[in-house]
């Protein structure tokens, strides 16, 4: 999963499906070193526009993150020893989460056609490594399924995590929450930050397709 430097195009198969797109509100920003910042919030829109009605059992929202091992060693006698090294390297899961965002059930067992933009959040915890082109890198992935065994549409979206330290931020702004919304200890800080991870992931809304739908998507957070 390494280096998905453009977003792949979605995997369709379903004839129901005229775009699929996964829309970021903002790239993660870690405040604090490694030891101290307490993590941020990767949130954003799943944006699906049917045709016509389509029979599924999900959607779901999967966050990697990936590292390589070890660097090159610089000293390599040559350039074909330095592209050996690279091709050996394998990378190493730093982080892995999902997010099941839409559930077929007995009062909607069905996508209506449409435009649907459904919410989800995930809750990084503060010591993860920040994005690094060709050693650390994460990717969304949001994949359709008619059932556990097939998948009927998919894509891929790069997510760039920085970190910011010194004077840039303020320690008492930072929220209270290490991984996945398990509480830190008390500081004196606000009890919560951002809404309800259970009032956000799956927040659904529908609407009719306007006759001038924009199927190249509204754009991506940078």
């Amino acid at each position: 999963i390494l280096n998905p430097t453009k977003p792949a195009p979605a995997t369709v198969s379903s004839a129901a499906i005229l775009s699929l797109e996964v829309l970021i509100d903002e790239q993660p920003v870690l405040k604090g070193t490694v030891d101290e910042a307490h993590g941020t919030d990767l949130s954003g829109t799943v944006s699906l526009a049917l045709r016509s009605e389509l029979n599924a059992s999900r959607i779901q929202v999967q966050f990697y993150g990936a590292a390589m091992e070890q660097s090159p060693t610089p000293h390599s006698s040559s350039s074909a020893n330095l592209a050996a090294q690279l091709a050996a390297e394998t990378p190493e899961i730093v982080y892995t989460n999902s997010r099941t965002i839409w559930n077929a059930s007995p009062t909607n067992p069905v996508l209506v056609p449409g435009a649907h933009d459904i919410r989800f959040m995930f809750k990084l915890p503060g010591n993860l490594p920040a994005t690094e082109s060709g050693r650390v890198q994460y990717i969304l992935r949001v994949v359709i399924e008619e059932s556990e065994e097939k998948e009927i549409a998919s894509l891929i979206e790069a997510v760039r995590i920085r970190r910011v330290v010194g004077t840039e931020f303020h320690q008492e702004s930072l929220p209270l929450y290490s991984v996945d919304g398990i509480p830190a200890e008390p500081t004196g800080l606000p009890p919560s930050y951002g809404p309800p991870e259970e009032d956000f992931n799956g927040a659904h809304e529908v609407h009719d397709l306007p006759p001038d739908y924009d199927l190249k998507g509204k754009g991506r957070a940078v």
